[in-house]
């Protein structure tokens, strides 16, 4: 359930990336368009959406595959903050603050997919 919401979040911020504004009532969503992270944030999604699908379907080598994806994705939120650090692109609070908040939650879900204690609690079948 985590990698399917965290590829939610990465195609929702494929289309902000893209130039789609989200309303939410109370705010509207939007970014600059950036092409590179568009096709960061779209592997990183697709990767994770993948991976789960694989886990949710009992597919062999699912767990692989899943944890592959969340190496994948915190490699990309990692090049990203880099990046606009460098500046090789705006900085948003939006922006920023998601690469916060997923740095922090793909690599403390990275740690449950490689750790025996975090691979039990996952029920992850050997």
């Amino acid at each position: 359930l985590l990698a399917a919401g965290y590829a939610a979040t990465f195609l929702v911020a494929v289309m902000l990336h893209v130039g789609v504004e989200i309303p939410l009532g109370f705010a509207v969503l939007k970014e600059p368009r950036r092409p590179v992270a568009v096709l960061v944030e779209g592997v990183a999604g697709l990767g994770l959406g993948l991976g789960a699908l694989a886990v949710f379907t009992r597919r062999p080598r699912a767990w692989t595959a899943v944890t592959g994806a969340h190496a994948v994705a915190l490699a990309g939120v990692l090049w990203g903050m880099v990046a606009v650090a460098a500046g090789r692109g705006p900085h948003t609070q939006l922006n920023d603050t998601y690469h916060r908040v997923m740095a922090v939650l793909l690599a403390a879900t990275l740690l449950l997919l490689l750790t025996p204690l975090g691979q039990t609690s996952l029920g992850r079948e050997r």
